[in-house]
């Protein structure tokens, strides 16, 4: 995981805090590059592979691409509660986005692709629970004449209790490897102690 220091939601586009919010970043991320208030904005070529931005409160601003109007601005992708709808949805142009709610920070290489990969492990996870939840209860069973309900219960077998039981930890604990293999090889990002 990867933790950026934050600022206070309630004092962003406040100078000197940001300030202080893009030294801690550039600090504690050399490998990252973070523009504060005072800086330059980026040429346009060096967004060819990086589409995402962290802004002062840890929220992430997507680069607008294609044939829009908007192309070049940026729009959120996470979650300010104080923002309007309106506000939320609109697209702003870099300078804008510094000043308002800097310092922004870049991802790293593969931070798409390895966020989809947890995200798709997660989703296998739940399918299979549900999978495993449909058979152990009998929703299969339904327009059959076997009765609605658990699969096992309490007069089954021992071995058979045990075989299922057995079977549903193994299901799940090979899930619960596939997400815990997914998030250790992602740099996914989560934000650090707010600052100011």
């Amino acid at each position: 995981m990867i933790q950026f220091s934050t600022l206070a939601a309630d004092r962003s586009g406040d100078h000197t805090v940001q300030l202080a919010v893009t030294q801690a970043r550039r600090s504690e991320h050399p490998e990252r590059t973070t523009w504060g208030p005072d800086d330059a904005a980026p040429a346009d070529d060096y967004w060819d592979w990086q589409e995402f931005v962290v802004d002062g409160a840890g929220d992430l601003w997507i680069r607008l691409t294609g044939d829009s109007p908007h192309k070049g601005e940026w729009q959120l992708r996470g979650y300010k509660s104080w923002l309007s709808f309106e506000e939320k949805i609109k697209p702003v142009p870099w300078q804008d986005l510094v000043a308002a709610y800097g310092p922004l920070t870049d991802l790293p290489d593969g931070w798409y692709r390895q966020r989809n990969e947890v995200l798709e492990a997660v989703a296998g996870a739940m399918s299979d629970m549900d999978d495993i939840l449909f058979h152990a209860w009998g929703a299969h069973t339904l327009g059959t004449d076997r009765a609605h309900g658990p699969l096992i219960d309490d007069d089954n077998a021992d071995d058979d209790i045990v075989r299922h039981a057995q079977n549903v930890a193994d299901r799940l604990t090979q899930q619960a490897a596939k997400i815990r293999t997914s998030l250790a090889a992602a740099h996914l990002v989560t934000p650090a102690e707010h600052t100011g």
